[in-house]
């Protein structure tokens, strides 16, 4: 049986922005997850890292950042252990040029269709045993 290779970068596209997300850690030990373009307005300027949290997960939601030891699913912790998080996800990518592109599409759709193959992609190489990126459970079924 092929090990897997972990990975380590992806980037998510909101209806105005993209994030690129790695399981590198900042000096207080939280996931660098950094906005890296905008288009329109949004609450987290460009630029900013998301911050309060020691894991990434990936949800219904958004993409968060929260502190749970339990192995829990990242939509089943209370919300006041969450830190940081995006506004819903329209697609995810391994891809920094497609995320992008993805981004300067027209009527974006949160978890949309067009890009469907890519997210399956990403969420496939995060696996289920990822030390840093949760995809939720619940949030599959959405993503699928």
């Amino acid at each position: 049986m092929e090990e897997r290779k972990l990975l380590h970068k992806f980037y998510a596209v909101t209806q105005t922005s993209v994030y690129q997300l790695t399981d590198k850690k900042d000096k207080k030990n939280t996931p660098i997850v950094k906005k890296i373009a905008l288009k329109g307005k949004s609450e987290i300027p460009m630029g900013r890292a998301l911050k309060n949290g020691h894991l990434v997960g990936i949800t219904r939601f958004g993409i968060i950042l929260y502190n749970d030891f339990k192995g829990r699913d990242p939509e089943l912790i209370n919300t006041a252990l969450w830190g940081d998080k995006t506004s819903p996800v329209v697609a995810l990518f391994l891809d920094k040029k497609q995320a992008l592109a993805c981004l300067d599409s027209k009527s974006l759709q949160v978890c949309d269709c067009r890009w469907q193959s890519h997210t399956k992609e990403v969420i496939k190489a995060i696996g289920k045993n990822h030390p840093v990126f949760i995809v939720s459970e619940l949030a599959n079924p959405v993503f699928y």
